[in-house]
């Protein structure tokens, strides 16, 4: 018979989400170097025609030693072009509230692309320079979550350093609600 193993690489880092909650935040510059290696991240998954749809501070785990991000957790990710696991009559795709794209939520599967893994990662590094994920933070329930990501523009802060909001303006185009409003790949974005 034949066996199957898996080999995986272990990683001396921590989890971003324990990071967060220490009350830590990123610097501009910390804020800049996550989402490059991001984009890269989702630009390497671009070429692959991947899409990874769960970003969040849960898969990333950045290393100590030298800051290098790794993004965990492939669950439910999807191969464009391939046929979808998930119903198309299904109100609902694979999510994590907070964190995924309107229509990645909404199930409208011809819309997803690599812009809803640019839209994820634009949250997350808003969070990790405010320590607030702006669909969350007050929300009382999962469908408050999504209405609240339908619905609201997340609040433009001052970053130390970004003293003429280039960097805020890229990550809220990045959360645009519509994928047209993204930019249109990791590459436009980088």
């Amino acid at each position: 018979t034949d066996t199957l193993y898996i080999i995986e690489q272990r990683i001396d880092g921590e989890e971003l989400r324990k990071r967060i909650e220490s009350g830590e935040r990123f610097t501009l510059k910390e804020a800049v170097e996550f989402l490059e290696q991001g984009l890269i991240f989702i630009k390497q998954l671009e070429e692959k025609k991947i899409v990874h749809r769960d970003i969040k501070p849960e898969n990333i785990i950045i290393s100590k030693p030298d800051g290098k991000v790794y993004f965990l957790d492939f669950g439910i990710a999807r191969i464009l072009g391939m046929p979808s696991l998930t119903k198309t009559e299904a109100l609902a795709g694979p999510h994590t509230p907070g964190y995924a794209a309107p229509e990645q939520f909404n199930n409208l599967k011809s819309e997803i692309d690599s812009r809803a893994d640019l839209f994820s990662i634009g949250v997350v590094t808003y969070e990790c320079l405010s320590g607030k994920n702006p669909f969350r933070d007050g929300a009382t329930s999962h469908l408050d979550i999504l209405q609240r990501t339908i619905t609201i523009t997340p609040v433009s802060f001052k970053i130390q350093g970004d003293t003429q909001h280039q960097f805020m303006g890229l990550l809220s185009s990045l959360m645009g609600k519509f994928p047209s409003r993204r930019p249109k790949d990791a590459t436009q974005a980088l």
